[in-house]
């Protein structure tokens, strides 16, 4: 069971960075824009994991299913921009999408201040981080390209 509390925080935190940088390169790269969103998309494998650790040991409801609200962000990710290619950003499903977004990385935060006061701290820090990233990249280029 250690390992759920560093592999939640290690993992969100990541996703959290991996994230601003995503929106970062929106503006100044916009080749490695998807590359890297994709790169935070996958941490959802690690949090997947930290859910099914927690399932093991028997960990209360929250510890199992908080990750998981990341992993459903993360399969609706891969289908709109993967799989489907979907331009949700320029109808009226942007705000549902980015609910989901947030979302996710608040049950991530969820989790961390759950397992550790630190942890949760780390987790809060990233994701202002990538608020950040995420207001620099919508000044400069929107919602990204069309």
């Amino acid at each position: 069971m250690a390992v759920y509390p560093p592999l939640v925080i290690a993992a969100g935190s990541l996703a959290n960075l991996l994230f601003a940088a995503m929106f970062t390169a929106r503006v100044v790269a916009p080749g490695w824009a998807h590359l890297l969103g994709l790169s935070g998309t996958a941490m959802a494998l690690p949090l997947l994991g930290a859910s099914v650790i927690a399932w093991q040991h028997h960990l209360s409801a929250w510890e199992i299913g908080l990750p998981l609200v990341f992993v459903a962000f993360a399969l609706v990710e891969l289908a709109v921009d993967t799989v489907f290619r979907l331009d949700v950003r320029h109808t009226a499903w942007l705000w549902p999408y980015l609910l989901s977004f947030y979302l996710a990385q608040w049950a991530v935060i969820g989790a961390g201040f759950r397992v550790s006061r630190v942890g949760g701290f780390v987790l809060l820090a990233t994701y202002f981080v990538c608020l950040a990233a995420t207001a620099y990249s919508y000044r400069s280029v929107g919602h990204g390209p069309a």
